[in-house]
């Protein structure tokens, strides 16, 4: 398939007084270039922190959970690149990767990824005539550049190309149940899941089912019920407190939800402790 630019993001900062994250934890369903042109960025991955200077580049595969914060400095800039379809163009480009990402210096050929970079910024601002022809060629070159700076690399691992081609589902599963066990009482939807993470609502019903056998939404009700009847069954709390606490404000939505997962209602839990 042909090589398909989801989105070319330019951020630039000048003056920072403190530290900010830029980017939440999240993660994509396809590969993102992420380069840094001036200042410095950190990059928390498998729980690890990557700092990246100016004249390097991260790329990580999709599935990758990650942050990023910009730290106090004077001026930051760098460019994010999300990419689709390229397997082929990938497996041309050597690529090497370690736990799913690669960190590139690309000093030695700044000059040329530079430049490719500011005038894909400049394609994408200005869409003059068949800009994105020319956005496709400039992203070929791209990727021309960052395979003859690997070929030279002393990168010692190598790691097959279907892992950036293909999300890793377990770590996406793993965020979302994650997120949910620790703010369950929360609002949450699969349009937010969606949007945090960059994937798409069906895609990520789909792969927590194959993980876990259940919906997103059915494993959040399970989660809130469970908790609400361990506190109906050992504190003196009332049931629209309860309700509240596991994050429904309708007493009544919440009871009725209650009794069709248990079988009998929230009311009759102190009465028959026993029932599960």
């Amino acid at each position: 398939m042909e090589l398909e630019i989801l989105y070319i993001c330019e951020k630039e900062y000048t003056k920072l007084n403190e530290s900010f994250t830029q980017s939440v934890l999240h993660t994509h369903d396809h590969p993102e270039i992420s380069i840094v042109f001036s200042g410095m960025a950190q990059y928390f991955i498998n729980n690890k922190t990557y700092t990246l200077k100016a004249g390097e580049l991260i790329i990580l595969a999709p599935g990758i959970v990650h942050s990023v914060t910009i730290p106090k400095q004077n001026h930051y800039r760098d460019l994010h690149l999300g990419l689709s379809h390229l397997e082929g163009h990938l497996a041309e480009c050597c690529t090497h990767f370690t736990d799913n990402f690669l960190i590139i210096n690309f000093t030695e050929t700044e000059k040329c990824i530079t430049e490719i970079c500011n005038a894909l910024v400049e394609e994408s601002n200005k869409r003059l005539p068949d800009y994105q022809m020319m956005l496709q060629s400039l992203i070929m070159r791209l990727l021309v550049c960052l395979s003859r700076r690997l070929d030279h690399s002393n990168t010692s691992k190598i790691q097959h190309v279907s892992s950036l081609i293909y999300p890793d589902k377990r770590a996406v599963v793993e965020w979302i149940t994650d997120y949910i066990q620790q703010n369950y009482m929360k609002e949450i939807s699969l349009e937010m899941f969606a949007k945090d993470m960059y994937l798409s609502q069906v895609y990520i019903s789909k792969i927590f089912k194959e993980e876990t056998g259940h919906s997103p939404i059915h494993f959040l009700i399970q989660t809130r019920l469970s908790i609400a009847k361990n506190l109906l069954e050992n504190y003196p709390i009332p049931i629209k407190e309860v309700s509240r606490r596991v994050g429904y404000e309708d007493a009544y939505h919440f009871s009725k939800l209650f009794k069709k997962y248990y079988g009998y209602p929230p009311s009759e839990v102190k009465k028959s402790p026993h029932k599960a």
